[in-house]
């Protein structure tokens, strides 16, 4: 794992890609939720930045992760899972793609998703407009990282109820301002 975060640190340009690796370098705990979201967020950030390969790679190191009851834990690994999933569509790689999305759907519950998809639509676009206008020529990052992170997860598995093409256009989208802004 040090290896692949010292590499992808020495090659990035991006500060806030940088600032990742080095939290993860100083302290990653498989146990730890909020470490496993900086290795998620370092995922999410090299994809929003067309480092599509060391994304991949990054998600790898959350494969091992396996499902014990705590979704604290599990989320991270679950959106690990859907974003190397999606990296693999993308490139037409469909060797591996199944088993992740498989190894994904077996610990949810699509009966959540409306309330899920209401958040997706109604508070993380309020939280944005409301960040954008608290900040005035400063687009924030934190909750366009938190919109993609659930476009990804739900376009991937499957089964979520807004269109295919409604998570595509908003993933480009958030993706084009991430990466300006990184």
């Amino acid at each position: 794992m040090e290896e692949l975060i010292e590499r992808i640190m020495a090659s990035a340009k991006e500060k806030t890609i940088k600032s990742l690796c080095r939290k993860i370098l100083k302290k990653c705990s498989f146990r730890s939720k909020n470490d496993l979201s900086n290795v998620t967020l370092l995922a999410t950030r090299l994809y929003a930045c067309g480092y599509e390969d060391d994304a991949a790679a990054v998600c790898d190191l959350l494969s091992g992760i396996t499902f014990s009851g705590n979704y604290d834990i599990w989320d991270r690994a679950d959106y690990a899972a859907c974003l190397k999933a999606r990296i693999l569509r993308e490139k037409g790689i469909t060797e591996g793609y199944e088993e992740l999305l498989k190894r994904v759907n077996e610990h949810r519950d699509p009966k959540l998703y409306p309330n899920i998809a209401e958040y997706y639509r109604t508070t993380l676009n309020r939280n944005i407009e409301s960040d954008d206008q608290a900040h005035p020529g400063k687009k924030g990052d934190f909750w366009r990282l938190n919109k993609l992170i659930h476009a990804v997860r739900y376009r991937e598995a499957g089964g979520f109820p807004i269109p295919d093409e409604e998570l595509e256009t908003d993933i480009r989208e958030l993706k084009d301002t991430l990466k300006e802004i990184s």
